[in-house]
């Protein structure tokens, strides 16, 4: 299946897979973080730093989608010069590597959502290898292959999840979202503000690496990317309107601790805390397994490898990566492993697009 082929059934991609992909892939990771780096950040004017966060996720994507648009084809990975190791020491090297720390941050914090949420009981080791290796599976796959799985899922639960974003706010006690003041901004140079900074830019990686085929409409996408703001402000606000600020800064994973105390009597919305918590693992893992193929085809355009040696590189890796991650102990330990991305985040998105209008810009003087 790896040319996205099954008995006469092709999947093509277009912009719809992959604003579908893009929408879950950011719900998936943006409601465990994103709400208590937000409730540390500042006591109160949480809006600006959702307004920073939300604008600045947009500017890079932006100017991403602009320096993708320039190019022939999507995928970077077929404009990489002879002398290859220039570019992979400079770029594909940190860009891998800060993958690899993105993945182990995430089965590690998503092995923790589910002890706490579903099996309290199940050593967390096991948990973390679930994750990881249907993450791989879906990683050995093609690019279609997620994409169509993403459609099927989407399709399935994405009435759900809007009927939840509605209901968040059913037990909102308005009060707590005063004050609006912004009492300081010094916490511009403060951890949990530079932490959350581009801290959802892993779920628009894949971008660059499409498969060629339709030309995307880089419009339609930079315009729906406006509507993280919103979620972002769902995110960030539900559980201070419920909880007030002071308890919800408490809380492991706010969100989630939200939904819990919305009491709803009619049909499956009974468990509605097991369902979006359930929905969040499915995405985390889409995110996981798109992350892990985007590591393989680096490790196989870095050394220029068939498919086959790339995928058992890929298991390799993955068992380190799953190895690593069990060495985390304590949920402060995740915080901290958080922060020792920043510095890789930063250079891999930076370094990333630079390349992108280098290339477009040899292309232009080849032209």
């Amino acid at each position: 299946m790896s040319d996205g082929k099954r008995k006469g059934f092709k999947v093509k991609i277009n912009n719809l897979l992959i604003i579908l992909f893009f929408f879950i892939t950011n719900v998936g990771v943006m409601f465990l973080l994103y709400p208590t780096l937000i409730l540390d950040t500042v006591d109160n004017g949480h809006w600006l730093v959702v307004l920073l966060h939300g604008f600045s996720h947009i500017i890079i994507l932006g100017v991403l989608l602009v320096g993708l648009s320039k190019l022939k084809e999507p995928n970077i990975l077929r404009y990489v010069p002879k002398n290859r190791w220039i570019i992979s020491v400079a770029i594909f090297v940190p860009l891998a590597l800060f993958i690899i720390g993105t993945v182990i941050v995430s089965i590690r914090t998503y092995a923790e959502f589910t002890t706490v949420l579903f099996l309290n009981q199940t050593p967390i080791l096991y948990v973390m290898i679930i994750f990881i290796a249907t993450a791989t599976y879906i990683g050995l796959g093609s690019m279609e292959s997620i994409f169509r799985t993403t459609f099927l899922i989407a399709a399935a639960s994405s009435f759900f999840i809007l009927i939840i974003f509605i209901l968040s706010f059913l037990n909102a006690r308005w009060y707590n979202l005063f004050p609006i003041k912004v009492d300081r901004i010094d916490f511009l140079f403060e951890m949990p503000f530079i932490t959350g900074f581009l801290i959802l830019t892993p779920t628009f990686l894949f971008l660059a690496f499409l498969p060629k085929g339709k030309k995307m409409d880089v419009k339609s996408i930079f315009w729906f990317a406006w509507f993280i703001i919103p979620l972002i402000f769902i995110a960030a606000y539900s559980p201070m309107l419920v909880f007030g600020y002071e308890a919800a800064q408490n809380f492991t994973f706010p969100y989630i601790e939200m939904l819990a105390t919305v009491d709803i009597q009619w049909s499956i919305f009974e468990t509605l805390t097991s369902l979006f918590g359930l929905s969040l693992l499915i995405y985390a893992t889409l995110f996981l397994g798109m992350l892990l193929h985007i590591l393989r085809m680096l490790y196989q355009s870095v050394f220029q490898t068939g498919s086959l040696h790339a995928s058992i590189a890929l298991v390799v890796m993955v068992i380190v990566i799953t190895l690593t991650a069990n060495m985390i102990s304590t949920w402060d330990e995740v915080q901290n492993h958080i922060a020792w991305l920043i510095p890789f985040r930063f250079y891999s998105i930076i370094s990333l697009l630079i390349f992108i209008f280098w290339i477009g810009r040899r292309e232009k003087h080849e032209a």
